[in-house]
C-alpha cells in the first residue's frame, strides 16, 4: 500500500501565512518531506529480505532503482486553490483519506507517526548546527583580550572593568580620563589593595554613553543673602553655562556635603548628564571635584618661588662705648641665651678682663650650689635677667651679697648692657639701671 501523505501537506499549507519567516519554515518542512520520501517506499509484505535490512515495517531503503525522484519543483506546481475553494479542498481529501482506510490502517498510522518524528527530529538538527555557531565577539570582547577596558565616566568617579575608581584616584593621574577612552589596566600593581592600576590611555575610543556628561570647571561658591546655601554663579574660564547669562545660577546645599566642608570661596569642578533641557539638567548635577588653591588660575603662569637667603650670625668686632679698666678680674655673666654668650666675651675682653660665662637657659639644671661656686669665683657678677627663671636671679644675687661680690643688673642681653652693668658693678653704683639714667653717670671718677 502506498502511503498518503496529502493530508499532512494540506494541514501544513494550512498553517503557514504570508510572512517571510513562515514561509521559509514551511519551505524547510516540504524539503525534508520530499528528502524522506525519496529514501522510503513501500516494501512487499512477502518479501523474503530480512528485517534488519528495512528501514521501518512497511519500508525499504531503495537501493539503485531507477524510479524518478520528488522534487519541490512537482510539489509547487499543484495550482494553488483560493479561499473559498481551500474548506471543499479540505472535505474532499477527508473523504478520500476516510475512504481509503482499509485494515492495514494501523500501519498507516504508525507510518504517519514515523513521519512526523522524522521532521522532528531534522528540525533539532538544524537547530543544533545554528547553536554551535560561535557567536561574533563584540568590540568591548575584543579589547579584553589585551587588558583594555572602556571608561565609563561618572558624574564623580569612573566605572572601569566593573570596578568604581574614585574622584581622587582619577586626579593622581599624569593624564585625563573622558567617557569612551580605552585603559590598559595593570593587574601586578594595585591601588588600595584591590584595584588594578591604570597604566595609559589608548588610542581607542568607544562611544558607550548615549547621554554625554558636561562639566563646568572652576566655578567659584559664592554665599545666598540670608541663607545657609551656597551657589555658583561664573567660572574662572567663562565658558560653561552660567557664563551664558547673569540668571543661570546653580544653589549648592552644603549638607548634601557635609563631609566636604564646603565654604564661599572654593573652586569646584559641578557635572551633570546633559538631555538637552539646559539648566534644568545642570541643576541636577552634582560636585565632582573641590580644587586646591594652586590650582585656581588656569591661565597665568605660575610664579616661581624665590628662594630665601640664608642669614648667617655674622660677627662683628666690638667698639667699646665706656673707658675703664678691669684689670684682669673674673666676670661672671648669667644668661639665659645660650647662642648669645660666646658673643659676650669680646666685651669683657675689650676692657681687660676674663670673661666666664654661665648658661642658665634650662632652670633645673642650675643648683643652688653652682651658682655659689660660681659666684665664690668670680670678681664681678652680672645677671642679664631677660631670659632666665626669677628664682636663679634671686640666688645669683643671694650669694653675690654673701660673699660680697659686686654684682650689677642687666636688663637685655646685648653688648651695651652689659658694659653700662659692668660699669655700675665696678665702680658701686646702683645694682639696676633706670630708665631716665644720663650718659654723664658712666664716666670714670679717673
Amino acid at each position: 500500500m502506498v502511503y498518503d501523505y496529502r493530508h499532512e501537506l494540506i494541514e501544513l499549507l494550512n498553517h503557514t501565512t504570508g510572512d517571510p519567516e513562515s514561509l521559509l519554515q514551511t519551505q524547510r518542512s516540504l524539503t525534508i518531506i520530499v528528502d524522506l520520501l525519496n529514501q522510503l517506499q513501500p516494501a512487499d509484505q512477502k518479501s523474503s529480505r530480512p528485517a534488519s535490512q528495512s528501514a521501518k515495517p512497511g519500508y525499504k531503503i531503495r537501493r539503485g532503482v531507477n524510479t524518478p525522484k520528488i522534487t519541490l519543483n512537482h510539489l509547487s506546481q499543484t495550482p494553488k486553490a483560493d479561499a473559498s475553494e481551500r474548506p471543499q479542498r479540505d472535505q474532499a481529501a477527508n473523504a478520500t483519506i476516510s475512504k481509503a482506510q482499509d485494515p492495514q490502517a494501523p500501519k498507516v498510522s504508525d507510518n504517519q507517526a514515523y513521519l512526523r518524528k522524522a521532521l522532528a527530529n531534522q528540525e533539532a538538527e538544524n537547530n543544533t548546527a545554528t547553536d554551535n555557531v560561535p557567536p561574533e565577539l563584540s568590540e568591548v570582547e575584543l579589547l579584553a583580550r589585551d587588558n583594555c577596558y572602556p571608561v565609563h565616566r561618572l558624574l564623580s568617579g569612573a566605572e572601569i572593568n566593573h570596578r568604581f575608581y574614585s574622584e581622587s584616584i582619577l586626579h593622581k593621574l599624569p593624564f585625563p580620563i573622558n567617557d569612551g577612552d580605552v585603559v590598559q589596566l595593570d593587574r601586578q600593581r594595585l591601588i588600595h589593595g584591590k584595584l588594578p592600576a591604570i597604566n595609559r590611555v589608548t588610542n581607542d575610543h568607544l562611544a558607550i554613553s548615549t547621554t554625554p556628561t558636561k562639566v563646568i570647571e572652576y566655578a567659584t561658591l559664592e554665599p545666598v543673602a540670608g541663607s545657609d546655601v551656597l551657589q555658583i554663579k561664573k567660572t574662572l574660564k567663562g565658558n560653561s553655562i552660567l557664563d551664558e547669562s547673569h540668571a543661570n545660577t546653580i544653589v549648592i546645599d552644603p549638607y548634601k556635603y557635609a563631609s566636604r566642608n564646603l565654604k564661599p570661596g572654593m573652586i569646584i569642578d559641578f557635572a551633570y548628564y546633559d538631555h538637552g533641557n539646559g539648566m534644568r539638567d545642570a541643576k541636577a548635577g552634582e560636585i565632582r571635584w573641590i580644587h586646591s588653591e594652586h590650582e585656581f588660575d588656569t591661565t597665568k603662569t605660575p610664579r616661581k618661588l624665590q628662594k630665601p637667603k640664608k642669614v648667617t650670625n655674622q660677627r662683628h668686632d666690638y667698639t667699646d662705648k665706656l673707658d675703664y679698666d678691669l684689670k684682669q678680674k673674673h666676670v661672671l655673666v648669667v644668661t639665659g641665651m645660650r647662642s648669645k654668650v660666646q658673643d659676650l666675651k669680646p666685651v669683657i675682653a675689650k676692657h681687660h678682663g676674663v670673661f666666664y660665662g654661665l648658661d642658665a637657659s634650662m632652670e633645673e639644671k642650675v643648683s643652688s650650689s653652682k651658682l655659689k661656686k660660681a659666684v665664690k669665683d668670680a670678681d664681678l657678677v652680672v645677671v642679664c635677667i631677660d631670659k632666665i627663671h626669677h628664682r636663679i636671679s634671686q640666688l645669683t644675687t643671694h650669694h653675690a651679697k654673701r660673699y660680697e661680690r659686686p654684682f650689677a643688673i642687666a636688663n637685655t642681653t646685648s653688648n651695651t648692657a652689659v658694659e653700662r652693668a659692668i660699669f655700675r658693678a665696678l665702680n658701686g653704683q646702683s645694682a639696676f639701671e633706670s630708665s631716665s639714667q644720663e650718659m654723664s653717670k658712666y664716666v670714670s671718677a679717673d
